[in-house]
């Protein structure tokens, strides 16, 4: 099902139980920053998690993907660092989480209340 205009609810579903959560504000961010990187493709890498899937990959027992408000991504021909230079630019990713994991070419947002940022 399509959530937006680049995104589909699929995107963001748990790859081992499909879990998913409905986060119009996550999306609509999402959105802006397709458009703050002049509308090139963004990979969502991970959405949503259950718990099993989380430990699995690592993520912290208060992780944001658990309650569906994060998303890790992969802006298409940019570097982490910019990728999170240019998510600081979105109100809900300034006002929330973006973690920065240069080593693996990612990024991680999300629409916590409050700024949190880290790199990996």
């Amino acid at each position: 099902m399509k959530l937006s205009a680049h995104f589909s609810e699929e995107e963001f579903r748990c790859p081992c139980c499909l879990l998913y959560i409905d986060n119009s504000r996550l999306i609509w961010a999402l959105e802006k920053l397709r458009s703050e990187c002049g509308d090139v493709p963004i990979t969502i890498t991970s959405g949503c998690r259950c718990e099993d899937r989380n430990t699995a990959v690592g993520g912290v027992p208060t992780s944001m993907h658990l309650i569906g408000q994060a998303a890790d991504i992969i802006v298409s021909g940019m570097h982490p660092i910019e990728m999170a230079d240019r998510a600081g630019r979105i109100e809900a990713f300034s006002h929330g989480g973006i973690g920065t994991y240069p080593e693996k070419g990612f990024i991680h947002v999300d629409v916590r209340h409050g700024p949190a940022r880290w790199s990996g």
